[in-house]
């Protein structure tokens, strides 16, 4: 697979040539270009390898109740999301960038279901345009009352 991520787009394809896989150890420096590509947009923090080790070592994921999974195009990664362990329950989705954001939210939804989460959260600022539409779209809700970054879906 090829390390070089291209620059998201403003929409989310739907091309029947893009497939949804389980993120591999090889896809790390793709999505860490990817995450620091869609936070740089969104005029956030870029990762760093003390506070946002997941993004060097993907095995992270594979522990039990996490999950990454990568859109791929031509072998290239162009897309990620990934679940974490969250509190009371609940799966907290995380990683969210690149390309069909849609069919990567319903792969991390459909996992959360089937590890037996009461519900998925995440957390969204505004300028994540995409992202925030694509959580959307898979029956997020936001929670303006808790915080207006944050998004809920029940399971």
């Amino acid at each position: 697979m090829s390390a070089t991520a291209p620059q998201p787009s403003n929409s989310d394809s739907s091309s029947s040539s893009i497939a949804i896989r389980q993120a591999r150890d090889e896809d790390a420096t793709a999505i860490r270009l990817l995450v620091t590509q869609a936070l740089l947009a969104a005029d956030l923090d870029v990762p760093t390898a003390e506070a946002d080790t997941d993004l060097i070592e993907t095995g992270y994921y594979r522990e039990p109740g996490r999950g990454m999974w990568v859109a791929v195009e031509d072998e290239r990664i162009i897309g990620c999301a990934a679940i974490d362990l969250g509190e009371d329950g609940h799966a907290t989705l995380r990683r969210l960038a690149g390309v069909s954001l849609a069919n990567l939210t319903a792969a991390a939804v459909a996992f959360s279901q089937g590890r037996g989460y009461r519900g998925v959260e995440t957390v969204l600022p505004t300028a994540m345009t995409e992202a925030r539409e694509a959580v959307t779209a898979e029956g997020f809700l936001n929670d303006a009352t808790a915080n207006d970054l944050l998004f809920r879906r029940t399971l």
